[in-house]
């Protein structure tokens, strides 16, 4: 998820070239973690799924779980009292809110690095090819790409990314003179950061303390800016492990309903295999649908997705999408793939295979010229499926749903979301997830999340799907189930 960024090596998968990609793989496989998947029977009742308003957590549903983290000096963990938790509850939601607009910087980052669409110039290799370590200053490769960017966003050009660079432009205030080094010195202000994430999983590894480097991978971006970007691979995970999930009985056939999708995404441009010349687009919600239907564990005409985030730019491009499906228009998704990624058969069937189910095949747009190694596929999700989908704006570590006995959630998916939290902060989405799921419903994520969680969430194990034939990248999967 060719050369591509470290980022993407750590949590979506990326294809190593150079010996600083040797180094990352080297520590995926040391974070390795896999077990043995076991199970208990599933219970559901038929239910019709509506539109939710979420609210915040109050302090008899969260009492246990801050009980759990009173020793760990953690923000929130030492509250005591209901007035005490509204409050603080209320300001987290707000801080957390406040990483969106960082997290659309990282997003301008990286179309810097790697968009087609406002530059016929090549795409960088990775964020450190974008500023000597030494001198903190930009290369001349990055340099140009900047001026290219800078020159589009001041243009009237209706490109959906460069306008996103506009609007984040005129909101901090940002002026034509300014707009340039703006860009410059965020670009930098990324790639120092970047740096500095690889340097704290390569020391947690030297340490030989496996449980803290698995501490640090599982909250590596706490502090770091909300990212929207989204990948296909994962997904693959997540359909390899509902499959090991049906045959070890832990999912029956025709047993899922409702389904919520947790930080689906936008595919924005932020990763080495992410690109920029087709619209916006949100991957997750029709392949985990997609998943189900495949593999027999829910029918189309039942299936309802709900979507779970806190940024409204995906909140409101998936309640969009809905909208148009009502009237008859299908979704078209773009599925590049860099033919130079070494994917494993298993993962290239995926992506060939991807959208036969929720939709049909349709003409994919042009690849730019200076992407002659990508691959694209296209599919026409039918509007019928579409339309099943519902955006919620929830923040789920503070804020929840409430379900009907037997309305609850079958399937939960949350992946590359919950390493922006603490470990406090997890186990409070964990005891929120568990909330809002019905008893035998299963809770899928790539995030190694804390051992000290609701009791009523049951680990059943984890699971490592590559994506590369030699073992170098991939995604840990851990699966729960609501007891």
């Amino acid at each position: 998820m060719s050369a591509y960024s470290k980022k993407q090596m750590m949590q979506r998968g990326t294809a190593p070239r150079s010996s600083k990609w040797q180094r990352a793989a080297a520590l995926w496989r040391f974070l390795f973690m896999s077990s043995a998947l076991w199970f208990t029977p599933d219970l559901r009742t038929e239910s019709n799924f509506q539109e939710k308003q979420s609210r915040y957590l109050t302090y008899e549903e969260v009492r246990e779980t801050v009980a759990k983290y009173a020793d760990s000096g953690l923000p929130g963990s030492t509250i005591s009292t209901s007035q005490e938790w509204g409050e603080w509850i209320r300001v987290q939601d707000k801080d957390v809110r406040s990483r969106i607009d960082r997290g659309v910087e990282d997003s301008i980052s990286n179309l810097v690095l790697f968009g087609s669409s406002f530059t016929k110039l090549p795409r960088l290799e990775g964020y450190e090819y974008a500023v000597d370590a030494t001198t903190h200053k930009l290369s001349r490769a990055a340099i140009a790409r900047v001026h290219d960017l800078a020159v589009a966003a001041g243009s009237a050009t209706q490109n959906e990314r460069v306008t996103f660079v506009r609007e984040l432009l005129k909101r901090k205030g940002v002026t034509t003179e300014q707009r340039e080094n703006y860009l410059a010195k965020n670009l930098v202000r990324y790639a120092e950061e970047q740096q500095e994430y690889h340097k704290k999983l390569e020391e947690a590894q030297k340490s030989g303390d496996r449980s803290e480097a698995l501490a640090v991978r599982g909250t590596l971006y706490a502090k770091r800016g909300l990212s929207v970007d989204t990948s296909l691979l994962p997904n693959y995970a997540v359909e390899d492990t509902l499959r090991v999930l049906l045959t070890k009985g832990a999912l029956k056939l025709n047993s899922v309903k409702r389904i919520a999708v947790i930080g689906p995404g936008l595919d924005f441009t932020d990763k080495r295999e992410g690109y920029d010349f087709y619209p916006l687009q949100t991957v997750q919600p029709f392949a985990v649908m997609e998943a189900v239907e495949r593999l027999g564990l829910g029918k189309k005409e039942e299936l309802q997705v709900m979507t779970m985030d806190l940024n409204a730019a995906v909140t409101s491009h998936v309640a969009k999408l809905a909208a148009r499906a009502k009237q008859g228009r299908p979704y078209k998704l773009q599925l590049p793939r860099d033919v130079g990624a070494h994917w494993t058969k298993e993962a290239v069937n995926y992506w060939q295979h991807f959208g036969e189910v929720v939709g049909t095949p349709v003409t994919p747009l042009p690849v730019p010229r200076q992407l002659a190694s990508v691959s694209l596929r296209a599919v026409a999700v039918t509007p019928e499926r579409a339309a099943r989908l519902i955006a919620t704006d929830l923040d789920i570590v503070a804020q929840t749903a409430d379900f009907a006995d037997g309305e609850r959630l079958d399937l939960v998916v949350a992946t590359n979301i919950l390493v922006y939290y603490d470990r406090f902060q997890q186990a409070l989405a964990m005891a929120n997830i568990a909330r809002m799921m019905n008893t035998g419903g299963i809770f899928v994520s790539n995030t190694l999340l804390p051992s000290a969680h609701d009791e009523s969430l049951k680990y059943l194990g984890g699971r490592s799907v590559i994506y590369a034939p030699d073992g170098s990248y991939g995604d840990d999967v851990v699966v729960y189930q609501k007891q």
